[in-house]
């Protein structure tokens, strides 16, 4: 009977931002239910903020939803959304990267990061080959 590997279900969460951020790399911290709950709180929360800041409002609840709103956004908001972002994540991630880290990659660089790591722990299905068994061909029964 085939068993359950916790272990080998999904990818460990590696990531590095190499060489835009000189030394940082790593494996972060699976989060808890409870980060997660926190995360996509906080992420509603600046959705709603940005929304009464730019005129017709945000479209969609996401992460991408803010960085597109924010091209409507006077500067020091920009800067105040890309840092509240950065530290909602660096929650989600235990703290490691830190905001700062977070914060150190290009804005295109740090999108793909956001997106990466979102699809990754929202996604409950493992990826394929999740589990590395060893699939094995079957004969064919014999037709007639």
């Amino acid at each position: 009977m085939p068993a359950f590997d916790a272990g080998t279900v999904a990818e460990p969460l590696d990531f590095t931002f190499e060489p835009f951020v000189k030394g940082c790399h790593g494996t972060i911290r699976e989060p808890s239910d409870k980060q997660i709950g926190k995360f996509l709180s906080e992420i509603k929360a600046l959705v709603a903020k940005v929304d009464k800041e730019v005129p017709g409002g945000v479209t969609g609840d996401d992460p991408q939803a803010l960085i597109q709103a924010s091209e409507n956004l006077d500067p020091e908001a920009v800067v105040s959304l890309m840092s509240s972002m950065a530290r909602v994540y660096t929650d989600l991630c235990s703290g490691s990267p830190s905001a700062e880290q977070i914060l150190g990659l290009p804005i295109r660089r740090r999108q793909g990061f956001y997106n990466w790591l979102q699809s990754e722990v929202m996604s409950p299905e493992a990826g394929p080959g999740a589990g590395r068994a060893q699939v094995m061909t079957l004969p064919r029964a014999a037709a007639g």
